[in-house]
């Protein structure tokens, strides 16, 4: 697990919830890697955070999925939302841009890494305990 937002990621950047690009070039980058079986996410509405931060998101989301799918795999994405309904990005839109690009939006940050575990814990006794 990579958390983006941490010390080591921003420094001398924004934080992600302000600057996506740091999220999305990491998903970019790591389209590729058969070994990734899910990614989790989180959106963190309000102010301060990025207007359109699922619509950032979502091109490098389809993008990861479309290239495990062209080398016969899957890859699940796993989102929460962090926000209420009167934030300016508009949660309910938020929320449908993630869940239009195939993203199971989770009601919490817990549930959402929750699932996430699960898939991985699924992943992993599929292939026989190998990774």
């Amino acid at each position: 697990m990579v958390d983006l937002g941490d010390d080591v990621f921003t420094v001398g950047r924004p934080h992600p919830m302000i600057d996506p690009s740091t999220r999305t070039e990491r998903i970019d980058a790591e389209a590729d890697d058969a070994s990734i079986a899910v990614m989790l996410v989180d959106v963190v509405l309000g102010y301060g955070s990025h207007a359109d931060p699922a619509g950032e998101l979502v091109p490098s989301l389809r993008a990861a999925r479309a290239a495990a799918a062209k080398r016969g795999g899957r890859l699940a994405v796993v989102a929460s939302i962090t926000g209420t309904p009167g934030d300016f990005q508009g949660h309910a839109r938020q929320k449908a841009t993630l869940e239009e690009a195939g993203v199971v939006v989770m009601p919490s940050n817990f549930q959402a890494s929750m699932l996430a575990v699960r898939i991985m814990e699924k992943v992993v006794s599929n292939a026989g305990g190998a990774r």
